[in-house]
């Protein structure tokens, strides 16, 4: 199924899309499946057999139940319980530190780098995937307004793919990884870039690069994991003020869906609702082309099946 999350009579609701102009209310509420918890994580809680009868309710609504999606006020499919942000696009890495190292030494000394295809990544990156935490409270939803910190003049966005966790684990082999994926969902990694910048070259992760309000906008529709038998066969596309800026894809991930559910499980239990971000794409930055936000900018993102994110910069 595709599912999403809006308001509706004051209270969050849960719907299956069935075709892209209408959604199903799956009619969930807080004690539909997991007691005092978002309808949606309730549902991801529930396992199989929820979504088993929620599906089944979806199949047979009549089409007086069918709600427009143009209608409804969309939120995040998911309020996340923890985000960890991945990073497993060797090109977009690359492209990211010549483009970064250009804005610090200034042009000359970064087209001479480009050129040379000096630029290296660790080699610990190529044996398994790594993560820093995000801030899952700063969650907004498909169409809400990206707002820019006061400190930055480089606000940058990222095109991500995101795992949705389903099943809790600890010590989760590769080999059985996807059993604990609920589904996937589009993510917009929105970053500071100039400060982010500075806090990488200096050695310390990213801090209040990556970390204000608004700076994580996902959605807008979740895919069950069968909707997505190959999570490296989808195609993304970026637009500000109606014009396409690029084109990416999954297909260059350097580690595995299963490797990045593997590693956060490392010693630590992964929750129903968690979210697991792949990282930017290839080309699915602006620092890539060394371009950057501006306010009053209108910022399309899509990543095929789960929509297109529309925010306004302001």
């Amino acid at each position: 199924m595709i599912l999403g999350r809006y308001l509706a009579d004051n209270r969050i609701r849960v719907g299956a899309r069935v075709d892209d102009q209408h959604v199903v209310d799956l009619e969930l509420d807080e004690s539909s499946w997991a007691p005092g918890t978002d309808p949606m994580t309730g549902l991801i809680t529930g396992g199989h057999d929820a979504l088993e009868a929620a599906g089944q309710k979806a199949a047979k609504a009549p089409k007086r139940a069918y709600r427009r999606i143009d209608g409804l006020h969309l939120l995040a499919p998911v309020a996340p319980r923890r985000l960890r942000n991945f990073s497993v696009y060797e090109g977009h890495l690359r492209n990211a530190f010549e483009s970064g190292i250009e804005m610090r030494a200034g042009r000359t000394v970064g087209r001479a780098i480009r050129r040379t295809k000096i630029v290296r990544l660790p080699r610990g990156w190529y044996r398994r995937p790594t993560y820093y935490k995000g801030n899952h409270l700063s969650v907004v939803g498909p169409h809400d307004d990206i707002v820019i910190p006061p400190y930055t003049t480089q606000l940058d966005y990222e095109l991500e793919l995101a795992i949705v966790v389903g099943r809790p684990g600890v010590n989760i082999s590769d080999g059985r990884a996807l059993e604990h994926v609920f589904g996937y969902t589009l993510l917009n990694d929105v970053s500071a870039r100039d400060v982010l910048t500075r806090e990488l070259f200096s050695g310390t992760g990213p801090a209040k690069g990556k970390d204000f309000d608004t700076g994580n906008v996902l959605g807008p529709w979740l895919a069950t994991r069968d909707e997505i038998p190959d999570p490296r066969a989808l195609s993304g596309e970026v637009r500000v003020n109606g014009q396409v800026r690029s084109t990416c894809t999954t297909a260059d991930m350097h580690h595995t869906v299963s490797s990045m559910v593997a590693e956060a499980s490392r010693g630590e239990t992964l929750m129903p609702a968690e979210v697991l971000s792949t990282g930017c794409c290839t080309w699915g930055s602006g620092i890539e082309l060394m371009t950057f936000l501006e306010r009053g900018d209108l910022l399309e993102l899509t990543l095929r099946p789960f929509g297109t994110q529309r925010s306004v910069i302001v």
